[in-house]
Formats: C-alpha cells, structure tokens, sequence
C-alpha cells in the first residue's frame, strides 16, 4: 500500500513539474516529461510482454483460450500504462496554449489583428 501512495504523489507532482515546464519561453521544456513517460510506459510494456509470452506460441494460446476478453485485457494494459503519458501532453497542449496567448499580442487581441491586416493593404 506504501508502493501506490508513493506512485501516486509522483504522478501528482510530475503533473505540477509539467505545468511549470509547459509555462516557459521555450517550447522543448514541457515536452520532457511525456517524451520521459512514453518511454517508460514502453519499456515497461515491453518487459511485460516478455515476461508473460515467452514465444509468439504463448501469446496464440492465450489468445486461443481467452479470446476476445484477453484481447480486450490486454488493449486495457495498453491504454492504461500510456495514459500518463497522454495526459501530460494534454496539459502541455493546454498551458502551451495559454502561453502563447498571453505572451502574442496577435492572439489575444482583435484590434491588434486588425491593425496589421489593415497595414497590409
């Protein structure tokens, strides 16, 4: 029970550390953390994967015996080893967002943009 309070205040604060990175000037900082979890989610799958089919005969006999729930299983794994990872590009989508709008005249502002394209005629 110690393991999942311990996973659970890391996934919190890499959440807070993607907020901060996703708010800088540079665009690369807020990219760190999911590039970091994706490659983890697939490493981690791939060991996974390893240790419970040895050979492609085991994955076809455990698709034979479990069928489509085993499948289904199995894309659940997938998809939720991966979903830190999706989330944190999605919060970095979202303050990168906010930044550029706080920070670019031409987005927060309708007069502005309609100043230049008046400039340009």
């Amino acid at each position: 029970m110690v393991w999942f309070w311990i996973l659970l205040a890391v996934t919190v604060l890499s959440f807070a550390a993607e907020y901060f990175l996703s708010y800088r000037k540079s665009k690369w900082h807020g990219l760190i953390l999911p590039v970091a979890y994706f490659c983890a989610a697939c490493v981690f799958l791939l060991l996974n994967l390893l240790h419970a089919f040895p050979g492609m005969e085991a994955f076809g006999a455990f698709l034979t015996e479990y069928g489509g729930a085993g499948f289904f299983a199995l894309a659940l794994k997938i998809g939720f080893v991966f979903s830190p990872a999706a989330v944190h590009l999605v919060i970095y989508l979202i303050f990168r967002r906010a930044y550029d709008k706080m920070h670019n005249p031409a987005m927060r502002d309708k007069e502005y943009k309609k100043m230049l394209a008046d400039d340009l005629e």
